[in-house]
């Protein structure tokens, strides 16, 4: 599995842009998900070009490639890790109204 680097959540307030709040959570995990989508396609890009100027890989071996039971495993943790980041920002909004409600600070 690849290492993953965590930063520390930013300090004060995360800005708004919109009167719905709602809106601004979907605003964050669409960015969220757009950052991971743009990572994610440069990397194959240099992965495939690299194997490709190596002679290392045809194209079609990519295509025709079918994953193990641990590639399959790794897969689907990555997937978790992936939508558990993309879903953080409506899990924060839910955990601060419950806060509130509840009388805490959040």
């Amino acid at each position: 599995m690849t290492d993953t680097k965590t930063f520390p959540p930013p300090k004060g307030h995360r800005p708004y842009f919109f009167d719905d709040p709602a809106i601004d959570q979907l605003h964050a995990a669409l960015l969220a998900v757009t950052q991971e989508l743009s990572v994610a396609r440069e990397r194959i890009d240099t992965l495939e070009r690299v194997l490709e100027q190596s002679g290392h890989l045809k194209r079609t071996a990519i295509e025709t490639y079918r994953a193990d039971g641990a590639a399959d495993l790794e897969r689907a943790e990555q997937r978790a890790s992936l939508v558990a980041r993309v879903l953080k920002p409506f899990v924060d909004y839910r955990e601060n109204l419950f806060n509130r409600k509840r009388g805490g600070h959040g």
